[in-house]
């Protein structure tokens, strides 16, 4: 999987700022209930993750032009409520809800749906024939006929129509008239069925869990990269290239992008037809966004208020007055400390902005118009919260520009295509591409806007390749046991007590403590370049399998290190939480502790050797056996001559007093080595003859400083044998063992590139 942030997620991410949790996006979820359209109860009891869910006691409140309107999960005493609003329309109102209900129970209730209908198996169609023969023929008539034509049957007033027309923007980013009236009954009975939830600990702890399922299952991300091109040739999909060029090569793609990001760029406009590129060109967006994230003090709000409020203040059509505004820490406590309270604002923005690569991005006249429109949000949001504006203790901006940037979302549109008629579900992306072995998902393809719907997306493209691979494919079922569970709120996460030995029972809330920096000083600090952003996030969702598998990327030595790395001159002295809270994240500590935590399921799986070679290494310390270690994992096999009788070089000599350390070094020798690595001890081949001979024998020789003889010129042998390197060892000129793996990370590189270019 390639993502270019840093996290999975996309908009159903998190980011924190000196302990306050900021969601970017996705806030209300659903689609995890007992009941109703619930594809993420499908897919975490699939996985067998657990996942704690914030149930919400309410779903939402609109102040719809001064009348408040209550969104209680009860629908029937939401329809009360409407009733008493709109006392004119009582027949209707209960009318509409009884027939919208029926046609949700004939659509979602009895046929779950996990995959979109246009990807059913043949299966799954007659299924869904046999169980209601007219459904079907129902759906394609509603697809074609809008929600303002279906709420035309059962009322009259304007001002009602006005009201849906404001719901439909806020669950489908369109308006009545533009929105198919098979997505009314989920839009409109749906969160009532089946409720709304907020992940424990913010909407990060999601993503983070279904990538937990997904490394566990042996999948392995690249973060921070960016796909530039699908590679394609005689129509058939056969890699990506990345923004470095590196090229990846697969037997299939999946591309989760918008249509427009595929369309000319990606895919290449030479492999697409002239009608084709035209279509994706001509498909409506949904419209731009401004997000402000706040940090609010706690009486900022009154008593009352509701974690999702929305505000209209024009009801006849969608402008930047459509203000939403989410206030989770009212439910999770976690998000911020006591006193205060995490506030994001989201509301449609159609000015002009420049594109992330225009000139003009991040100016002076850029940030004073972003600063304008934030004042006037919170201008608007002091309408209704009279005095928010004094209480406010940080200010984030993101413009459209900000969410193109971070999400690769068009113009900063907040969804893909509108999910209106005439580009709706069946006339969108489907899973199948044109082109052999290319597929697609997320919120371009048949299933539009939102977490659940993308889901369902995801789910309908694994079945798809799973059918030509004439696999058995997913498809709904009870499973025995429920790993979602909901806690009522407020939740209350424990806090680790800094000098707490890290133990089960706290090492996730120690890992907590990191702030997820997008360019930590951290990392720069760690000579072996270990993501420790990546791998304290994994251990906050306790995947320590994964943050494990993401340590020994750099160091195989992760436990060794984690006890004697100099942590407090090294990484720690550079951790951004020093900077407000005056301690570092006990990085090394949760280095060790996750390594050991692990066991073998820590530790990437080598390949059977791919190259009809092998490699010498001369030496047995850390340096060498890391090299080793990365060799034996590109598909060469290694042949290790040591001096000393057993691998680890003169660091023994350190664990003679030490028996966790030495505990911790057999577990990372025992995880190092494989069927590609074999050991010869009391062995010393050094001098030059031996290196000439060695040279014949192997496709290169790697030697550390500490073995090669100081009688020997280097350089002259070198100059006759380029396939020889030399490294830095464990104790040699003052370096540390975390720099000594460094040192041998990066000879395996070099001598990888040398082979390749030499192959």
């Amino acid at each position: 999987m390639i993502e270019q942030q840093n996290k999975p997620g996309g908009a159903c991410t998190s980011f924190k700022r000196e302990d306050h949790i900021h969601d970017v996006g996705a806030a209300m979820l659903y689609g995890f209930g007992q009941k109703g359209f619930r594809p993420f109860h499908f897919l975490l009891n699939e996985l067998e993750e657990p996942i704690d869910m914030i149930s919400h006691s309410t779903l939402a409140r609109m102040n719809f032009e001064g009348k408040e309107i209550i969104f209680w999960p009860d629908l029937q005493r939401f329809i009360d409520e409407l009733i008493e609003l709109f006392p004119d329309e009582k027949e209707g109102i209960r009318a509409f809800y009884a027939d919208l209900y029926k046609m949700y129970e004939n659509i979602v209730i009895k046929n779950e749906v996990i995959v979109p209908p246009s990807e059913y198996s043949p299966r799954q169609g007659l299924r869904r024939l046999i169980n209601d023969p007219f459904s079907i023929f129902k759906m394609q008539k509603l697809l074609s006929t809008s929600t303002l034509d279906l709420l035309k049957k059962y009322f009259h007033s304007p001002e009602l129509f006005n009201f849906y027309d404001k719901l439909c923007s806020a669950y489908a980013y369109t308006t009545a008239e533009e929105t198919p009236a098979v997505l009314a009954a989920t839009m409109f009975i749906d969160n009532h069925t089946g409720g709304v939830y907020y992940p424990a600990g913010g909407a990060q702890m999601l993503p983070n869990t279904i990538e937990r399922a997904f490394e566990r299952y042996g999948g392995q991300t690249l973060y921070r990269q960016l796909v530039d091109e699908i590679l394609i040739e005689d129509g058939r999909a056969y890699g990506v290239r990345l923004q470095d060029k590196t090229e990846i090569f697969a037997d299939r793609v999946i591309a989760n992008a918008t249509v427009w990001n595929i369309y000319g760029h990606l895919v290449r406009p030479r492999h697409i037809s002239p009608d084709r590129l035209k279509w994706a060109q001509s498909l409506v967006p949904t419209f731009p966004s401004m997000t402000l994230y706040m940090v609010i003090s706690r009486e900022a709000i009154p008593e009352d208020s509701f974690p999702w409020e929305i505000f209209i203040e024009n009801r006849k059509i969608i402008d930047s007055s459509d203000l939403t505004l989410y206030t989770n820490s009212l439910v999770d406590h976690s998000l911020c400390p006591p006193d205060e309270l995490v506030v994001m604002a989201i509301a449609p923005n159609f000015c002009s902005w420049p594109h992330m690569d225009d000139p003009t991005y991040r100016s002076p006249e850029y940030e004073d118009q972003k600063r304008r429109e934030a004042e006037r949000m919170i201008d608007q949001i002091e309408q209704h919260i009279p005095g928010f504006k004094q209480h406010i203790r940080s200010l984030i901006i993101g413009s459209p520009t900000t969410i193109e940037r971070y999400l690769l979302k068009n113009g900063g549109a907040v969804g893909g295509p509108k999910n209106q008629i005439g580009q709706e579900m069946l006339k969108r992306l489907h899973a199948r591409s044109e082109w052999k072995n290319l597929y697609f998902c997320g919120d371009s393809t048949v299933m539009g806007t939102g977490a659940p719907a993308t889901v369902v997306s995801g789910i309908g493209a694994a079945n798809v390749i799973l059918r030509e691979l004439h696999q058995p494919e997913y498809d709904t079922h009870v499973f025995p046991e429920e790993v979602v569970h909901f806690i009522q709120p407020p939740y209350h996460r424990p806090n680790y007590i800094s000098g707490t030995p890290v133990s089960v029972e706290n090492a996730f809330l120690a890992a907590a403590k990191c702030q997820g920096c997008l360019h930590p000083r951290c990392r720069k600090g760690c000579p072996a370049g270990i993501d420790i952003p990546g791998f304290l996030r994994r251990m906050e969702t306790k995947n320590y399998i994964g943050a494990a598998r993401l340590i020994h990327e750099k160091n195989p030595f992760g436990e060794t290190c984690g006890l004697n790395c100099a942590a407090n001159h090294l990484c720690q002295q550079f951790c951004y939480r020093r900077d407000f809270s005056g301690e570092p994240v006990n990085i090394a500590e949760l280095e060790r502790w996750v390594c050991e935590q692990a066991g073998e399921e820590g530790w990437q799986k080598h390949e059977k050797s791919t190259v009809n070679g092998e490699i010498a290494i001369i030496g047995g310390g850390l340096a060498a056996m890391s090299c080793a270690y990365y060799l034996a994992l590109s598909g060469w096999k290694i042949s290790i001559f040591a001096p000393e009788n057993q691998p680890g070089g003169k660091f023994p000599e350190k664990m003679r007093s030490d028996p966790v350390l030495q505990a911790s070094f057999n577990r990372d020798i025992r995880g190092i080595f494989a069927e590609e690595i074999r050991f010869f001890g009391n062995q010393n081949p050094v001098h030059e003859a031996d290196l000439k001979r060695m040279l014949k024998e192997y496709a290169c020789v790697f030697i550390t400083k500490d073995q090669f003889s100081e009688r020997e010129n280097f350089d002259e042998v070198k100059k006759k044998s380029p396939g020889l390197f030399l490294g830095d060892e464990f104790l040699i000129n003052g370096i540390s063992p975390v720099e000594a793996v460094a040192c041998g990370r990066k000879k395996a590189v070099e001598i990888y590139q040398y082979l390749r270019n030499d192959l």
